[in-house]
């Protein structure tokens, strides 16, 4: 039986590259069993009618008639007889599966019926020729209506017997066929789905290089104009410094691209070197304390992730100020996160104007990485202090050698 049309068609064209060597397989197994199962029913017919036969034999020899226990060419022949058209019910059932379960049942019994009696009257022929009573017989006296009657309703009960064991077995088969079309469904969509998640991966992997990549150009332009200051001034040293400083930051910038995580220890280098480069600017204005616990330097964070809540502080809380500001960065454990404060002493509802309400490149930034990277298992916490601005990452606290490769 043949898969219908329909279903080949739409096969067709859902087929794509990834999908194709699955449904091929699938059609190819398909006509594979179809193939075996026709040559498996030969054997199991032939059984059937040779089982059936040596029956009724036997009760005809128990019942008194004067028959032999064994008429090799009348049975074989018999035997061969039933088999063939045992093989074209099996065929005609095939072409029925189509309908519904009671029409076919219907048919079924209808097509038994009118086929028994044409069966039949082959069997009185070969009666002729191979029957124990051949000799007396001939086809006027072998084929008249009461014989092709009652054998007719004698053949009608194995008939009806050989065709539901067929239609179980197609029936099972159909289903097989089912299952396989849905376990190649199954497989089609999913490698769809990987298709989605490996493209969803790619997209959120760029997305994640491209908020990590943004680098303040205001920084660069301070920078080497404070630097040109520093030459017209006379100030070599500290000019030359401060270039070798940008070298360094620019360089760990670059290295940090290669890895979307980064050891904390490393992140506060970054930070460490940005701010010897803002206090060659900045000079006195600006104050400096880093506190990283030794136990948590191999932390795994995303990289650069500090670097724009730190812009945020220069840019808001020293360059709009003439006093003296402290700008602390800070990491500890608590209940098994990490967390990580960038605070500053400067004028924090200045800050909060321009940042907390979510306007801010920087916030806006290191939130859209923390929710593509961890979820809702990590969130960014920014707002007015005592006095100045503070800013709190928390993330799952994991560390270097938990992070696969």
């Amino acid at each position: 039986m043949r898969p219908s049309s329909t279903i080949a068609q739409m096969a067709s064209a859902r087929c794509r590259a990834p999908g194709r060597k699955v449904r091929d397989m699938a059609k190819i197994g398909w006509a594979g069993s179809r193939v075996s199962m026709n040559l498996g029913i030969v054997p199991i017919a032939m059984l059937y009618w040779a089982s059936f036969v040596l029956v009724t034999s036997v009760s005809a020899v128990l019942r008194g008639y004067q028959y032999s226990w064994i008429n090799i060419p009348l049975d074989t022949t018999t035997i061969v007889y039933a088999t063939i058209t045992g093989l074209g019910v099996f065929h005609i059932l095939a072409r029925l599966m189509n309908l519904p379960l009671k029409r076919q049942a219907a048919a079924v019994i209808a097509t038994i019926f009118v086929l028994v009696f044409v069966f039949d009257v082959g069997f009185q022929l070969i009666r002729t020729v191979f029957g124990p009573d051949a000799a007396q017989l001939t086809v006027a006296t072998a084929v008249t209506g009461p014989n092709i009657l009652m054998g007719g309703l004698f053949w009608f009960v194995p008939f009806c017997l050989w065709a539901a064991a067929m239609m179980a077995l197609l029936h099972n088969e159909e289903a097989r066929k089912r299952e396989r079309l849905q376990l190649v469904a199954e497989a089609e969509a999913n490698a769809q789905l990987a298709r989605a998640a490996d493209a969803e991966r790619k997209a959120t992997s760029a997305e994640l290089s491209l908020l990590r990549l943004q680098l303040n150009p205001h920084f660069m332009c301070n920078t080497l104009g404070a630097v040109s200051t520093m030459i017209v001034e006379g100030q070599h040293d500290e000019a030359n410094q401060t270039v070798e400083k940008l070298a360094t930051f620019l360089r760990d910038v670059a290295d940090s691209g290669h890895s979307h995580d980064n050891l904390l220890s490393d992140e506060f280098d970054i930070v460490d070197t940005y701010l010897a480069i803002e206090c060659f600017r900045f000079g006195d204005r600006l104050d400096v304390s880093l506190t990283l616990p030794v136990e948590l330097e191999d932390a795994i964070v995303p990289n650069f992730i500090l670097q724009p809540l730190v812009e945020n502080a220069i840019k808001h809380a020293v360059t709009n100020s003439t006093d003296t500001t402290t700008l602390s960065v800070s990491a500890r454990e608590e209940a098994g996160e990490l967390i990580v404060t960038v605070e500053d002493n400067g004028p924090g509802v200045s800050m909060a104007k321009g940042d907390f309400g979510g306007g801010g490149i920087g916030l806006l930034n290191t939130r859209s990485r923390l929710l593509l990277r961890y979820g809702t298992k990590a969130m960014l916490e920014a707002g007015p202090a005592e006095r100045g601005f503070r800013s709190i990452i928390r993330l799952p606290l994991e560390f270097q050698k938990s992070v696969g490769p």
